[in-house]
């Protein structure tokens, strides 16, 4: 490796390493030393990039909101206190809300009036403190998210009961088309208020795929050891029937779903919770899951989607808008939110503690809370087998 080469290229370079002598899928690409290659089952060969974000640590915004909520109702008033103190949101932009339907505002309000009904004091006391560990923006889009059923809630119980940790992995937000610069518009957004970047890895700023969907990733480190990535997705231009413009019509810049991965100690240091046993937990529970991505990556990163639960009624005129462009579009559209269940194998500690180190934190491998996630971006591949597996079926939506 070069002498010249930055601490991150370093540091991926040695993980890189150590990672392919206990793995025998993976192996060092020759061409980069802190790339991973590994073959799919297809005969297919994907390269993880292991350099890590380089990023300054921020304040955990949502803290305050959360901290102290006893009850359903505190919950519900840290939500609203949450969005008043916020910096600007998409909803505060009138030009990002000028496709958004009514119905988006009307259906939000109705997933908060139904929690209020269905939660109860303990479970709302849970989510709080999950959300009292991230930044204004991603609580309370992942506030929204998980409130919108008991499935999407259900991985926060499981965890409890099994003494595992709930990580957020990453939260993915539908923006619209690349024709109105709706993912730029966003990307401008969260950067200049909210304190996001790009990462450094230029191969991992921006993902496109040949079905006419585009991803913007961004990441924000916060002062507690959290890692937040965002997904900022949109239509490419061109692209009429493609999905992710008319779900940000219906439901506007609420998340299209919330990652979560868990961990469990491990002899003192964090441990990954394999995504079969996650499956498996949820399957028990009785949320279904779909067909995992990833096994080929020695837990690198694997990913799978819980089914989605189709809004039940779509308003007449969205259904009419949505058949006359394709006839399967508005079924499609109806499966509007899901949970994504990611698994991400963990550093050795004495990396994980030089990468705290960088960045200014102390790790505490005792911490539960102290994850550091060996690969901390996404394999093109496996993000559009997951989104597709997100539309599926397209059923007809009631008018």
């Amino acid at each position: 490796m070069s002498d010249t080469a930055s601490w991150p290229e370093r540091l991926a370079a040695r993980l890189a390493t150590c990672l392919a002598r206990q793995s025998r899928g993976l192996r060092v690409d020759p061409r980069q030393a802190g790339r991973l290659l590994a073959e799919r089952p297809d005969g297919g060969r994907v390269a993880m990039n292991l350099q890590p974000p380089d990023l300054r640590p921020q304040p955990v915004s949502a803290a305050n909101c959360f901290r102290g909520v006893e009850g359903v109702k505190g919950l519900l008033d840290a939500y609203r206190l949450a969005l008043t103190i916020a910096p600007p949101l998409e909803r505060d932009d009138r030009e990002a809300m000028g496709r958004v339907d009514r119905y988006a505002e009307r259906l939000r309000e109705r997933i908060l009036e139904r929690a209020e009904r269905e939660l109860d004091d303990r479970e709302a006391r849970r989510i709080a403190r999950w959300l009292g560990r991230l930044d204004l923006y991603v609580a309370i889009k992942a506030c929204e998210s998980l409130l919108n059923s008991r499935d999407d809630r259900a991985l926060l119980g499981i965890a409890a009961r099994r003494g595992w940790t709930l990580h957020l992995d990453h939260l993915a937000i539908r923006c619209g088309s690349e024709e109105r610069g709706d993912a730029r518009r966003v990307t401008r957004l969260l950067c200049a208020h909210h304190g996001y970047q790009s990462p450094q890895v230029e191969s991992e700023r921006v993902y496109r795929f040949d079905d006419g969907w585009d991803a913007c990733a961004l990441y924000k480190l916060l002062d507690n050891g959290q890692l937040i990535r965002l997904f900022i997705d949109e239509s490419s231009s061109g692209w009429p029937s493609q999905i992710i413009q008319h779900w940000n019509r219906v439901y506007g810049y609420s998340a299209h779903h919330l990652a979560l991965r868990a961990t469990r100690d491990g002899a003192g240091v964090p441990q990954a919770v394999a995504l079969q046993e996650l499956i498996a937990a949820l399957t028990r529970a009785g949320v279904a899951t779909l067909t995992p991505t990833g096994g080929y990556t020695s837990g690198l990163l694997e990913q799978c989607f819980t089914r989605p639960a189709p809004t039940p009624r779509l308003p007449p005129h969205l259904v009419a808008e949505f058949e006359g462009l394709d006839p399967q579009l508005a079924g499609q559209v109806s499966n509007g939110k899901l949970i994504e269940l990611v698994a991400r194998r963990e550093m050795p500690p004495g990396l994980a503690a030089e990468l705290y180190h960088h960045y200014g934190l102390r790790y505490d491998p005792a911490d539960p809370h102290h994850s550091a996630p060996a690969y901390a971006y996404f394999l093109p591949a496996q993000a559009a087998h997951v989104i597709r597996t997100s539309i599926e079926p397209g059923r007809r939506a009631a008018g």
